[in-house]
């Protein structure tokens, strides 16, 4: 990664390209512009919460931080480039990596 290409944001086609790629994944928009929103659901809570744990090393690896939240058997993700004020390849590479991470804990 790294460079400026991995702030700027997805087109429309792409985003469109890889919602449909990936259906538990939503776009939603607010004041702070567009996210990536998905909620994982987990057999146990312990699972979820190492999921969250993994999630956090991996995003210390890459240098991107999701927005976690963690409930009784559920997780929700929240990805978004702040500086950019929207959703870049880093949120989809991210997102991809998340869900890789969930088949290993549920």
């Amino acid at each position: 990664m790294g460079g400026s290409m991995s702030k700027d944001l997805v087109s429309p086609d792409a985003m469109e390209a890889f919602l449909k790629a990936h259906p538990d994944w939503v776009a939603q928009g607010d004041a702070h512009g567009l996210t990536l929103r998905r909620r994982y659901v987990f057999s146990a809570y312990p699972r979820g919460l190492g999921f969250v744990m993994a999630a956090a090393e991996h995003a210390e690896k890459v240098d991107h931080h999701p927005d976690l939240t963690l409930g009784y058997r559920w997780v929700v993700a929240v990805l978004t480039t702040h500086v950019s004020r929207g959703v870049t390849q880093r949120d989809l590479d991210l997102a991809e990596a998340l869900d890789r991470m969930y088949l290993e804990h549920i």
